[in-house]
């Protein structure tokens, strides 16, 4: 079966005279994932998230055109992957097609903001001056309760915990896709840009990193060294039990 995607992605390299070497210095993808890509081997990859993102990182580095690229080979793609695999939500459109929905959302957005405006004023000047009624109520100031007793404040300060026992801060030096979780709540999934910073806490967090090479992670502020060191995505999860295990890694 003829590799349409992978001599395609080959050949806009070489057209450009870019080496393999060239786009992992680039994007810090490892040369072997790259190679794989052109060789439409992807069931070195985790999964069609990682195949469309490397795909699009190789495009970026050599200069070419991810839109058109994908317009032309998304039905290619396809078929290349294994059975069951489905590629992410199409993102790509054709520009005058983004231009006309770009001009018809700026329009959409002003007509809301008249009609905001419009509401405003009606509830501020107009019957029945809702206004006025709101500067005359005062809420009423709530009772004071005494403590039961000082034992129980102290008891209180000791058993509580005041903050999330676990802070996490990452800083982005390159695009990369995250998924972050506080216990089993997803904080958030996305790709972040270079220059984005993330900071949140908890007592149970997990992080699924696609390439571990492109961000900072700090730990209670100390940094994860080993992270940097990965080749490949990772799986970290971590609680105050193995945190020490985790910094010492």
């Amino acid at each position: 079966m003829e590799k349409v995607v992978g001599n395609a992605l080959r050949k806009e390299r070489e057209s450009r005279g870019v080496s393999l070497a060239d786009i992992s210095r680039e994007t810090r993808i490892g040369t072997r994932f790259l190679q794989a890509l052109e060789e439409e081997n992807y069931d070195l990859f985790p999964g069609p998230f990682y195949i469309h993102y490397y795909i699009k990182n190789y495009l970026k580095a050599c200069g070419a055109d991810e839109t058109t690229f994908f317009n032309t080979y998304q039905d290619c793609l396809k078929k290349a992957l294994r059975p069951g695999d489905e590629l992410p939500p199409d993102q790509y459109m054709h520009k005058m097609n983004y231009a006309r929905f770009r001009r018809r959302r700026t329009l959409l957005a002003a007509l809301l903001a008249l009609a905001l405006l419009a509401l405003l004023a009606w509830l501020l000047l107009g019957p029945p001056r809702w206004l006025d009624k709101a500067l005359a109520w005062r809420p009423a100031a709530p009772p004071a309760i005494p403590p039961f007793s000082n034992h129980l404040e102290l008891a209180q300060e000791q058993a509580c915990l005041t903050q999330a026992p676990l802070e996490a801060r990452l800083d982005l030096d390159a695009p990369c896709w995250l998924s972050l979780w506080r216990g089993s709540e997803k904080f958030a999934e996305r790709v972040f840009r270079p220059g984005e910073s993330v900071a949140f806490s908890g007592y149970r967090l997990t992080l699924v990193v696609a390439s571990p090479q492109a961000l900072r992670l700090r730990l209670n502020g100390r940094e994860v060294g080993s992270l940097r060191r990965a080749s490949e995505a990772v799986k970290l999860v971590v609680d105050p039990l193995t945190l020490a295990d985790v910094l010492r890694r």
